[in-house]
């Protein structure tokens, strides 16, 4: 099958969450460049780290929350609340100075903008069937960067030439589009019933799904390495003595690797071994931080985003529709949730930890995210499906 006809089989409400995705992720210009508002405001790189991963903590309450209002109220409502409140917490947000005021509403504000995730993952298992999901995933993930490959280096230039007070405003309003496209667009998709609905049941399923749980062990050593280049390396290309509107532009070149490739890349390997695929995934994003044990120049830094790139494109649509696979149908949305547990997991411990890691010992932190890419790939290729899921 070609890859047009791939798309065509997408339904139209699909392409309207990809469309509201691509405003929003847009504007997401406050996280990429959270640690440095934070440490332009007189604070430690370790104070900015703790910050950071205050944002990620607060995700361990969207997970659960999240996961359960869009198995019982419904996908739209809660990425439609999830977003318009979050709106809120990130203005409140751009008038905080001290690390610990920071701290706390970037709990929060984590708390409620993350919740929308597990409903957003959940209704497009709801409405492309399992044979399109990769196909599917890649697009929705093409919007993420095409937004991405815009909206960092937008940032960059208000950064250098504004205020950083416009990255938490265009933030906010970028969120309360998409709640309104999400409330009145967007359809409620699977729901279930409340006695089916809690998370007691849906634990029974995953602590006996073994596939599903080293999947969660993979994302949390992944998630680890993705954190870094919204953290350290940053942080690592401000101390290289490179001026700041290139960072933008150096973070975008991920989105616009993604928007070229990935979804010609899932179309044409859609036949081969996805747990192979995955494995070298994690591989190539773990291992293109030790371009950094070699050199601190503008080029080490393309290429490792090159590297990293590549390496990010063979895994995440491939994870999704993998963990898709493995997912109930009456438990999509908790399930979404307890994986996105793995990902606060991950997050928070590299915020909180690798940031003071990075101001002592650089380099092995470089050592440690390849050698977390390669204990991913282990734990993917070396666990089995049970026959309930085997596909």
């Amino acid at each position: 099958m070609s890859l047009f006809s791939q798309l065509h089989f997408l339904p139209r409400p699909f392409w309207v969450l990809v469309g509201a995705t691509f405003v929003n992720r847009f504007g997401v210009f406050v996280v990429p460049f959270l640690a440095l508002f934070i440490t332009h405001n007189g604070n430690t790189a370790a104070q900015a780290g703790y910050a950071v991963a205050a944002y990620s903590v607060g995700g361990f309450i969207a997970a659960w929350c999240g996961g359960w209002m869009a198995d019982r109220l419904g996908r739209n409502v809660t990425m439609a609340v999830s977003s318009l409140a979050g709106a809120a917490c990130m203005m409140a947000m751009s008038q905080a100075v001290s690390w610990q005021a920071l701290a706390v509403l970037a709990f929060i504000t984590g708390a409620i903008n993350e919740a929308g995730s597990p409903a957003s993952a959940a209704l497009v298992q709801d409405l492309v069937p399992p044979e399109h999901r990769v196909i599917a995933y890649a697009v929705q993930r093409f919007a993420i960067n095409l937004a991405w490959s815009l909206g960092p280096a937008a940032a960059g230039f208000l950064a250098k030439n504004s205020s950083y007070f416009w990255l938490f405003a265009v933030d906010a309003a970028t969120s309360v589009v998409f709640g309104v496209i999400a409330w009145v667009f967007l359809p409620r998709g699977r729901r279930t019933a409340r006695e089916h609905a809690g998370w007691g049941r849906a634990w029974e399923s995953i602590r006996g799904n073994h596939a599903f749980l080293a999947l969660f062990a993979a994302c949390i050593c992944t998630a680890w390495i993705f954190r870094q280049t919204n953290t350290t390396f940053p942080l690592h290309f401000e101390r290289s003595a490179l001026p700041v509107d290139q960072l933008g532009l150096v973070l975008a070149l991920n989105g616009v690797m993604i928007c070229l490739l990935e979804v010609p890349l899932a179309g044409g390997l859609r036949h081969w071994p996805v747990k192979r695929v995955l494995a070298l995934g994690y591989i190539l994003m773990g291992f293109s931080f030790l371009t950094f044990l070699v050199s601190g120049s503008l080029t080490a830094f393309v290429l490792m985003m090159v590297v990293f790139t590549f390496g990010e494109m063979s895994a995440f649509s491939r994870q999704q529709a993998y963990s898709a696979s493995l997912s109930p149908e009456d438990m999509r949305g908790r399930y979404v949730g307890f994986q996105s547990l793995a990902w606060c997991a991950g997050n928070t411990a590299s915020s909180a930890l690798g940031m003071s890691l990075y101001d002592h010992h650089p380099s092995l932190l470089w050592s440690i995210n390849a050698a977390l890419g390669i204990l991913a790939a282990l734990l993917i290729l070396y666990t089995r499906k049970s026959q309930a899921h085997e596909s």
